[in-house]
């Protein structure tokens, strides 16, 4: 898709969410002492432009405790980022973005004829989703149903409640339904009153006004949240994922991965990743034995069976593949990454460092939020063990090897395309898999179904797992709600990361939020980490 420079505008400039925006927008009845115009495409605007991670979320909490407790990955030694700060960070974009997230609903609220505002109403449910669901997975129970409304000028709304994790998910999978079940695709569509349907036009810099592939994200966004609760409440989730699955409304599908895509956002320059990804202690990350493992068979180039080695990983400064084993390894505390210009300055380290150009690239690898690969995990596991559809194994196959094939086209589609001349990584990158070593990947018995279903399912939170190389708070999902992804038995991780369960809430809720806060935290016994979130067994 193909996205105008202008919209850099909006993801840079945020202080102009406020502006009085009326062109190409319906007009408000006219309120005394109230803006006569919506606002409503740059707050959109604004909104999306939070789908972007933040660099203390990467660089203190990402490589410090997600990808180490779930060993996706490995640290030779801790970055030396304090954990409060990527909480602070994660909390503060999530309660300023909600603000903007009630105050467009306020303007949906106030247009006379609602019937025009369906598809800004669905895609406003769609975002309120992804943000609230992220953040209250990290945390728990948080404040929501009376939070964000401090612009009210209500003194009531300055000190919010928490709200059960359960009550929040029951009502976020309820506005995703109603997205799904109403948004109109029909292109000048009009309501019964006469009024046309609104639009985001412009300012739609996710999808550029595609309303089919918004369809498709709120869809796929209630398959990956009831597939997490189903343990938890069946009775919910069970209708929930055949309706999703049930084809009457499509999900998002190979090719179409949504991100925020710096070259389609008009030469976006994502400064936070080489920063925050790879500086600093986040040059310690190395490939860990465990993803290693599932990628080849020993140490050997010969021995990779898996593809998306090349691109993941790559040899130490001796030319060798050394994964780093989680808490038994010792040594190689260097910034592997130190170099900003060669890649085969790796400062002399010991074991495998993550891959320079993944690392590098600041101008087209896109800020992942849902990949058509998950989907379709998520509905292989659903027919591997009959979770609101009828169990069929041949089913669950066919959907994990779409999987496996969506995440590889995937990877080397990005690099492909990864050309800035001071990161050419298509230049660098080896040749997509032929027929032969397709073959040879997909009958590996790592990766093979044998046909029963215990192997069925082992195999999918493998293959689901290892595809979130790149999204470690999904890995952390997986891995909290199924306690089944890979491990390598030679890893020894610590107690604190074995029964790192969520974040400790933000500190500044201890003083202004000190009644609230306090009552949560009895219920858990103090701000700790070792507490398990709702939908966990």
């Amino acid at each position: 898709m193909t996205h105008s420079k202008n919209k850099v505008v909006f993801l840079v400039f945020g202080v102009l969410i406020f502006a009085s925006c009326t062109k190409n927008f319906k007009q408000l009845n006219t309120t005394p002492n109230a803006p006569t115009n919506t606002a409503i495409a740059p707050l959109m605007t604004n909104i999306m432009s939070t789908l972007f991670l933040q660099w203390q979320e990467q660089a203190s909490i990402h490589n410090d405790y997600y990808y180490e407790a779930t060993q996706l990955a490995a640290e030779t030694s801790v970055s030396g980022y304090v954990l409060s700060n990527g909480v602070n960070s994660i909390w503060d974009d999530y309660y300023n973005t909600l603000q903007n997230l009630n105050l467009v609903q306020d303007k949906i609220n106030a247009v006379s004829d609602k019937a025009s505002m369906v598809n800004i109403q669905a895609i406003l449910y769609t975002l309120r989703a992804y943000k609230t669901f992220r953040i209250t997975d990290q945390f728990g129970d948080i404040p929501y149903f009376k939070a964000g409304l401090t612009y009210t000028g209500n003194t009531d709304a300055y000190r919010p409640p928490y709200d059960p994790q359960q009550v929040i998910y029951d009502s976020l999978l309820n506005n995703l339904t109603w997205a799904v079940h109403n948004m109109n695709l029909n292109s000048g569509a009009v309501t019964p009153s006469g009024d046309p349907v609104d639009s985001l036009g412009s300012a739609d810099v996710l999808f550029d006004g595609n309303l089919t592939e918004w369809l498709k994200f709120a869809n796929s966004l209630r398959l990956r949240y009831a597939m997490q609760m189903v343990e938890k409440d069946p009775a919910t989730a069970s209708p929930i994922i055949a309706d999703c699955l049930s084809g009457t409304y499509p999900l998002i599908d190979s090719g179409n991965d949504v991100g925020m895509w710096p070259k389609s956002l008009g030469g976006y320059d994502l400064q936070s990743r080489w920063w925050s990804f790879s500086s600093g202690g986040t040059g310690f990350v190395r490939i860990s034995s465990t993803m290693w493992n599932l990628l080849a068979d020993d140490t050997s180039a010969a021995s990779v069976f898996d593809p998306r080695a090349w691109l993941f990983t790559t040899t130490n400064q001796a030319g060798q593949y050394v994964p780093y084993i989680i808490g038994t390894s010792t040594g190689d505390a260097v910034n592997a990454y130190y170099s900003a210009t060669d890649p085969t300055q790796k400062n002399n380290c010991l074991y495998s460092p993550l891959n320079w150009y993944l690392v590098r690239d600041e101008w087209y690898i896109p800020e992942l939020v849902m990949t058509s690969a998950e989907v379709d995990f998520l509905a292989a596991e659903a027919y591997a063990r009959g979770l609101g559809v009828t169990q069929s194994i041949p089913t669950a196959q066919a959907a994990y090897l779409e999987g496996i094939t969506s995440s590889v086209n995937f990877w080397y589609n990005v690099a492909a395309n990864t050309n800035d001349p001071t990161e050419d990584w298509a230049s660098a990158m080896p040749g997509p898999p032929g027929d032969v070593q397709w073959a040879a990947f997909l009958s590996n018995p790592k990766v093979a179904f044998t046909g029963t279903q215990a192997d069925a399912v082992s195999k999918i939170y493998a293959q689901e797992w290892l595809s979130f190389f790149r999204q470690p708070w999904l890995a952390f999902n997986l891995w909290r709600r199924t306690s089944a992804t890979p491990v390598d038995p030679k890893s020894n991780p610590s107690s604190t990361l074995s029964t790192f369960y969520r974040l400790p809430y933000a500190q500044d809720e201890a003083v202004n939020n000190a009644v609230n806060y306090e009552a949560e935290i009895a219920k858990l016994n103090g701000n700790n980490s070792n507490v398990k979130v709702w939908w966990m067994p």
